[in-house]
């Protein structure tokens, strides 16, 4: 048997609803846009408070720390640390998400 070790792998192994993996997506990109300094649209960010509301804080957040990662994740999606750590080398491994992944460092 294979070792797991891609994001998606580790996706599958979680067992999150589509509504959830959809939850997930969108925290993952709006981390990302945050950290690279992508500018974020009253648009978006509208549409961000309208469909996720448990995300504003990261609108809202001036910067992005690592605890700020991890506690989002763990409070929305019930991921524990570990969980998250190999969702992280996962995405490293895969190759997506390379700022979020270069911000989080080695678990």
């Amino acid at each position: 048997m294979r070792e797991k070790n891609t994001y998606y792998d580790w996706l599958i192994e979680q067992n999150v609803s589509p509504d959830q993996q959809s939850k997930l997506h969108i925290l993952l990109y709006l981390l990302s846009d945050k950290l690279t300094g992508d500018l974020i649209t009253a648009e978006y960010d509208r549409k961000i408070r309208d469909s996720v509301p448990e995300f504003a804080h990261i609108l809202d957040a001036s910067t992005i720390t690592q605890e700020l990662v991890y506690s989002t994740l763990e409070s929305n999606f019930q991921f524990s640390k570990a969980s998250i750590n190999r969702m992280i080398e996962g995405m490293r491994q895969q190759g997506d998400f390379a700022k979020l992944t270069e911000f989080m460092g080695q678990p």
